[in-house]
């Protein structure tokens, strides 16, 4: 980690004390993150800003500017495109602010100068008031938002009179240079595109966005500067050279931080860790702390205020797939200190406003060590202690982090990874570029040329005169796919009276709400009674019921076309293109409380997904002295393994890959969207890492033959059957020693994929 971490043996702490006296837990590891301080720049007099900018600094009891500001300043002033690394809270704002309001003092009227993207449009609004606060120095600047909620009325005195700076979010901007001329011609005159929260363009998102900066630029006359801020990147080079097909200039410092914060891993040993997130959030309020609890997946926030509820805590529930004025009522409440306690998904990771909160609990440890890093720096803002609780589980990642801490606490920033060459996001892409603006064959490179030929076979795109114009049929394929969060068909969730309550994405949505499913919502826990690839009927039930269900499905891949190979430890590697068809079949009910299966039960039809993906290919060797499913349970445990180390390696979230199995020693880990994401291209440059972690977290597992700690996957698409930790430990001894026995060769593949 990038400060300093101090382990504690018995810290002396009144909330450590009272929470380690519980004995239906241990405190497995506490950690301490000491104050630091960054380095100091120069002089604010000494800057090379226009004397109005520095007396009002000075104004403000700023004498002198960290050095990380001052290099951003000079390197953005001097017209260079600019990628700020700095820690949460050290003043990534101010850095890139200050240049661009120096710029706008020379022509305030001139239109938009400066275009603040957001990931939000929650985020962009929140910003408004710090970014005019600033921006008010300059006779005539303003900064204004531009987004769906913005009245008509407004818009069109925005394009009126347009403010030299203008907040908005990708979304709108995507929207906007299809639909809009008065948007487009608000764009000539921008001097400098700034991408705050970069971190946050990952995989098919960030490759949405990459597209839409693409677009953006055919509007712009001159050529904007970029500029980019993140505390968390571990490849800004690489990253920003694709992301703003440009190369950027690096600017990074060290987290800064004033208060004294704890790290704590919990492990309980009498209850769930849903029972133990709201126990800890009981104790966190008795001592007046506001808190937030953090879980990867809708379901499980929602199960987390279920379970608050029973213990007559009310944990409110702040996530995707709610109304926005529910979300924005809980954010109100959080900072007006109405709302003690809320249980988030990644929504409420960026920086959003909510207020000073005390306490952090985490569910599992974040899919990155950078989430990890933005959801604690969400606390302790004032300068106050602060406290984070990580739940350990019995899964591979809190057995292989309990027993190796310091890989978790001293690692680097993981990269993060986009594919400009998804098939399915340039095709909507491409489309919308042809709707901004007719383009010609010389705008694009060899694959934008490849999908443009297909998208004119398929009557999206037409020719006329040089120029690519989007048809009647693009328009509406365009329609269907808006969305800039995935890539799969989005299904719409209605309750039995025919109201949307929500919308979810193929394919996990065939997963989450096959008929018979369990869905929560809203803290309210719904039946799945008709499922279509457009939309699902769900009727309430009882908030006393106690069951919820998991999928049976199984996958088969096909048609895989490599595009590159390596070989790793002897074992031939391959990553390139292949086609995914994903079926449910059944659904397993577990009891709520226990987890226990209740009964197993098939679908009266299957439902079945097909899309076109990006993965990896593996061919071990097999064990000629196993059968056919012994080798079977090796491959399967190490498909497991090799995905969960994968998830530590690259930042993938739990549902970013998928895996299949062959009892002939191969295997396939793909990108879990439609088109691609690039994760499982950035797990193939580190094979070799995750090679040597999946081994250590079955060696180091005490089970007889696999449990939950170290093979098993609560994603595993057969209920985690067929499954040996002993046969793939053997393999895997076998493959990183590099001595194959006279026992051990290679087949063709053949058989049942296992999931």
């Amino acid at each position: 980690m990038r400060v300093r971490i101090t382990r504690l043996e018995k810290p002396k702490d009144p909330l450590i004390d009272e929470i380690s006296s519980d004995k239906g837990r241990e405190l497995v590891h506490v950690f301490v993150e000491e104050p630091s301080v960054l380095e100091y720049g120069s002089t604010v007099e000494s800057i090379k800003l226009k004397d109005e900018i520095k007396k009002i600094l000075v104004k403000r009891g700023i004498k002198r500017l960290y050095k990380f500001q001052e290099e951003a300043i000079n390197s953005i002033k001097a017209g260079r495109d600019t990628l700020i690394i700095a820690g949460t809270g050290t003043g990534k704002t101010e850095a890139f602010l200050l240049p661009i309001l120096d710029r706008i003092i020379e022509d305030p009227f001139g239109g938009v100068k400066a275009l603040l993207i957001y990931p939000t449009k929650a985020l962009a609004r929140d910003q408004l008031s710090r970014i005019n606060s600033l921006a008010s120095v300059v006779f005539g600047a303003r900064a204004l938002v531009f987004d769906g909620d913005t009245p008509e009325k407004d818009r069109k005195r925005l394009f009126k009179f347009p403010p030299p700076i203008l907040l908005t979010n990708p979304d709108m901007i995507h929207v906007s240079l299809i639909h809009s001329a008065e948007f487009k011609k608000l764009l000539k005159n921008v001097e400098y595109i700034v991408l705050d929260d970069m971190h946050v363009y990952n995989g098919v998102f960030g490759t949405h966005v990459s597209y839409v900066l693409r677009r953006l630029l055919r509007h712009i006359e001159g050529k904007p500067i970029f500029i980019g801020t993140s505390a968390t990147i571990g490849n800004p080079e690489d990253f920003s050279k694709i992301f703003f097909r440009r190369k950027a200039n690096i600017i990074k410092t060290e987290d800064g931080r004033r208060n004294i914060r704890y790290h704590v891993f919990i492990r309980p040993s009498m209850r769930s860790r849903i029972v133990e997130a709201v126990l800890l959030v009981r104790e966190c309020l008795k001592h007046d702390m506001s808190t937030i609890v953090f879980a990867d997946s809708h379901k499980l926030v929602e199960l987390i205020r279920r379970m608050g509820l029973r213990y007559g805590i009310d944990i409110k529930v702040h996530r995707a797939g709610l109304l926005p004025e529910e979300r924005k009522s809980i954010e109100r409440g959080l900072k007006s200190g109405k709302i003690k306690a809320v249980a988030a998904t990644p929504t409420l990771e960026l920086g959003i406003d909510i207020g000073y909160l005390d306490c952090t609990i985490l569910l599992h440890f974040p899919p990155t060590f950078s989430k990890y890093v933005q959801r604690t720096g969400r606390c302790g803002r004032r300068g106050q202690k602060a406290y984070i609780f990580t739940i350990l589980g019995d899964d591979p990642i809190s057995q292989y982090y309990e027993y190796y801490p310091e890989d978790f606490f001293y690692q680097e920033y993981e990269p993060i990874a986009i594919d400009p060459t998804n098939d399915e996001i340039a095709k909507v892409h491409l489309i919308a570029m042809a709707r901004d603006l007719p383009f010609k064959l010389d705008e694009l490179n060899d694959f934008e040329r490849k999908v443009v030929s297909r998208l004119v076979e398929e009557g999206y795109l037409r020719i006329w005169r040089k120029y690519y114009r989007c048809t009647r049929s693009g328009l509406k394929f365009l329609r269907r796919r808006m969305s800039l969060r995935g890539v799969g068909e989005v299904v719409k969730i209605y309750d039995a009276r025919g109201r949307i309550i929500g919308t979810r994405e193929m394919p996990m949505a065939m997963k989450e709400l096959f008929p018979g499913a369990i869905y929560l919502h809203g803290g309210e826990i719904y039946l799945s009674i008709e499922f279509s690839e457009s939309r699902a009927i769900v009727r309430r039930l009882p908030r006393s019921y106690d069951l919820y269900t998991i999928p049976l499905y199984y996958s088969e891949p096909r048609d895989f076309k490599p595009l590159s190979s390596n070989t790793v430890y002897g074992i031939r590697v391959e990553y390139g293109e292949l086609n995914i068809r994903d079926v449910v079949y059944g659904f397993v009910v577990k009891d709520f409380k226990s987890g226990v299966s209740v009964r197993e039960a098939s679908l009266e039809k299957d439902l079945e997904y097909k899309f076109k993906t990006k993965g990896i290919f593996l061919h071990f060797p097999v064990n000629f002295e196993w059968n056919l499913i012994e080798n079977g349970e090796a491959f399967h445990a190490i498909e497991h393994t090799l995905i969960t180390a994968g998830e530590t390696l690259v930042g993938a979230s739990p549902t970013d890959m998928g895996g299949v199995s062959y009892p002939t020693g191969h295997i396939f880990i793909y990108d879990a969207f439609p088109g691609g994401s690039g994760i499982t291209k950035l797990l193939y440059y580190r094979l070799e890492k995750a090679f040597k972690r999946a081994y250590r977290i079955m060696k180091k597992c005490k089970c007889l033959d696999g449990c939950p700690k170290c093979v098993y996957s609560p994603y595993c698409g057969n209920n985690n059957k067929f499954l040996s930790r002993r046969r793939a430990l053997q393999i895997m001894e076998t493959v990183l020693t590099g001595r194959l026995k006279e026992e051990y060769g290679y087949q063709k593949i053949e058989g049942k994929p296992i999931v």
